[in-house]
């Protein structure tokens, strides 16, 4: 039996411009518009996705983003194929609109994993969590979104802590996730939230 055939791996010469041999998994960070909103505590998953791109690709080559939609930029490591996709020109609540019909592209050829990269009040910050599909969404409006427009929950969910004001106060919360990160909290991230990512990601790589 081809690995291929074992393993559900997808096997197609390209992929909105990106040439793909095999495929198994795809890493989507949700955000909001960059630069508009980079660096604010909402976009945590487009964060931690290019902190993890530093870490799974091979640092010979090259490691920027391809336009692979109005709205996202992917990314294919080889080997092994992993692709990254970054939601990063739409906002996070409408993400269902722009990973749902990118990822559909992959999966009509195959099994593919999917991880959502995604900001996390109920996690204090530095913190990570490998949901499996099915979990529950917590009340993240980007991942009900994505829900909604594919129909299921069956993928993944990383989520990056970010912690939460002591108010409860919708506004209160909306400018909290609105706010940039500080460089004490991004160092944690960095020094903290990478390497249980990555920890965490063996289980589905």
């Amino acid at each position: 039996m081809l690995l291929s055939a074992k393993y559900g791996l997808v096997k197609q010469k390209k992929w909105r411009g990106l040439p793909i041999r095999y495929l198994s998994t795809c890493l989507t960070g949700i955000g909001n518009p960059e630069p508009q909103y980079g660096g604010t505590r909402h976009n945590a998953g487009l964060m931690m996705l290019d902190l993890l791109k530093d870490k799974l690709v091979d640092s010979n080559r090259d490691k920027s983003f391809k336009k692979c939609s109005h709205a996202a930029a992917g990314y294919l490591s080889a080997p092994p194929d992993l692709l990254l996709i970054r939601s990063d020109a739409n906002f996070i609540n409408l993400s269902g609109k722009t990973v749902v019909p990118l990822w559909r592209k992959l999966t009509k050829h195959g099994n593919v994993k999917h991880v959502v990269v995604h900001d996390e009040l109920s996690l204090p910050l530095g913190k990570v969590q490998l949901r499996k599909p099915g979990t529950s969404l917590r009340g993240h409006n980007g991942l009900k979104s994505i829900y909604s427009h594919l129909g299921h929950g069956d993928f993944y969910r990383l989520a990056v802590g970010i912690g939460r004001p002591l108010e409860r106060d919708p506004k209160i919360v909306a400018d909290y996730v609105l706010a940039k990160f500080t460089p004490q909290e991004l160092a944690l991230i960095q020094a903290q939230a990478l390497p249980n990512a990555l920890n965490l990601l063996k289980t589905v790589l």
